[in-house]
């Protein structure tokens, strides 16, 4: 009869330590958080279980491990890590390097792989990024015509910019069909682009989760976006959401409101500017003119008559003992010569001061039709309307009160009306 060999406790645990970390030194373990105890000393531990087991786990110096998620009670997770076998107290653990929402932590993955892929082959960098004009005409938004975000745009445009015109695609923002609708969109603002009608271009969406937003972080809308000669603001979710087409646009938007803000300067801020450079081109002629005025003065004291007689009142002797070798008709000659010269100085003068005068006579006239295209009378004659209150313009609906009397400004008239509800 063979004798049977005898193991003790801490052989059979040690054997079993050696095959656990051997064959489990890199694994992934996905399963739902059961228990979770934070330790002040830095360590987390928490149990992840599934139908029919549950698996300890220890995370040493967690804070330093985890990015922008807190791990809780319910969460579906990915636990990166190695198995370990206690010897001492025959338990088995999973020490965790790190730690994602199942799911979504996939997506991060891919997110972040296309994010290095495309800022390594230059998509990303600045000097590429196309610049926003600063006084656009007419811009294009790409969005959703049936959510409140095109209402949002609008507003603020209509507020700010009403001298703006807009041209809206409509366009899913959300699902795999809304990836190649997005790109028709901006192919189609860029092929009938050929006279440069569309100056800049708007993609707009709301905030939403990280799967909403997914189609904003497809390879091929990003180099859709990168090779647009439109310039393009992304304005997708909220301040917090960031996404491809948010790298690879030409400009970023916290909010799509704020798109529309920055798009183009405000009625206020042109007024503004036309003031300025009124007042510049008014100095610069003023200081041109003072300084040819200046230099004529100096002219007329080099090369003026005065200075002939001062020459000839102060040299009468040296004349008189050179007037039998200089006839009277050289004199004439070289006195006819700087007056000839004389001439020539001063039409270029008048010439050059002409050209200036006439070339800022042009801008003078160019900001003053651009201030008769922001001059409330002629917005009215486009279409819009103007509201006032016993005399005051209204900006807001909380100037106004049921049963108040408004007067609508309209291109041909004013309409008396009164406000029923608000």
């Amino acid at each position: 009869m063979t004798k049977q060999f005898i193991f003790t406790v801490s052989e059979v645990n040690t054997h079993i330590n050696k095959l656990v970390e051997s064959n489990f030194s890199n694994i992934t373990v996905k399963g739902e958080i059961s228990q979770i105890t934070v330790n002040p000393n830095g360590h987390m531990y928490f149990n992840i279980k599934d139908e029919n087991a549950m698996l300890p786990c220890a995370m040493f110096y967690y804070a330093s491990k985890i990015n922008n998620f807190n791990p809780k009670l319910g969460d579906e997770v990915l636990v990166k890590g190695k198995a370990s076998f206690w010897v001492k107290g025959g338990s088995l653990k999973l020490i965790a390097n790190s730690i994602s929402l199942s799911g979504k932590g996939d997506l991060w993955a891919k997110f972040e792989s296309l994010k290095k892929d495309l800022h390594k082959k230059g998509l990303f960098d600045k000097d590429k990024k196309k610049l926003l004009p600063k006084y656009p005409k007419k811009i294009g938004i790409i969005t959703s015509i049936s959510g409140s975000v095109i209402k949002d745009i609008l507003n603020v445009i209509s507020r700010n910019s009403p001298y703006l015109d807009v041209v809206v695609r409509d366009c899913r923002m959300q699902g795999d069909e809304a990836v190649s609708e997005l790109i028709s969109a901006i192919e189609d603002f860029n092929l009938y682009n050929k006279n440069n009608y569309i100056d800049t271009i708007i993609i707009a969406r709301g905030g939403g989760s990280l799967e909403d937003l997914w189609c904003f972080n497809n390879e091929e809308l990003a180099y859709c976006i990168y090779k647009s000669k439109i310039p393009i603001i992304s304005a997708v979710g909220h301040e917090t959401d960031i996404t491809i087409s948010d790298y690879v646009a030409d400009k970023r938007a916290g909010t799509p409101s704020i798109a529309a803000e920055i798009i183009a300067p405000s009625v206020d801020q042109c007024l503004q500017n036309i003031d300025f450079f009124s007042d510049k081109i008014f100095n610069i002629i003023n200081n041109k003119i003072q300084t040819n005025i200046d230099y004529m003065k100096n002219v007329e004291k080099r090369h003026g008559l005065h200075k002939i007689k001062y020459i000839l009142n102060n040299h009468n002797d040296k004349l008189t003992r050179m007037k039998d070798s200089i006839s009277i008709e050289k004199i004439k000659n070289k006195i006819n010569q700087s007056m000839i010269s004389l001439k020539n100085i001063d039409d270029t003068l008048v010439q050059k001061i002409n050209y200036q005068i006439a070339n800022y006579q042009d801008k003078l006239i160019y900001f003053s039709n651009l201030a008769k295209s922001l001059n409330p009378d002629n917005i009215v004659k486009r279409g819009y309307s103007i509201i006032y209150k016993n005399g005051q313009l209204i900006k807001s609906i909380k100037q106004v009160d049921t049963n108040d009397k408004l007067d609508v400004k309209l291109k041909d008239g004013t309409i008396k009306t009164k406000v029923y509800k608000k």
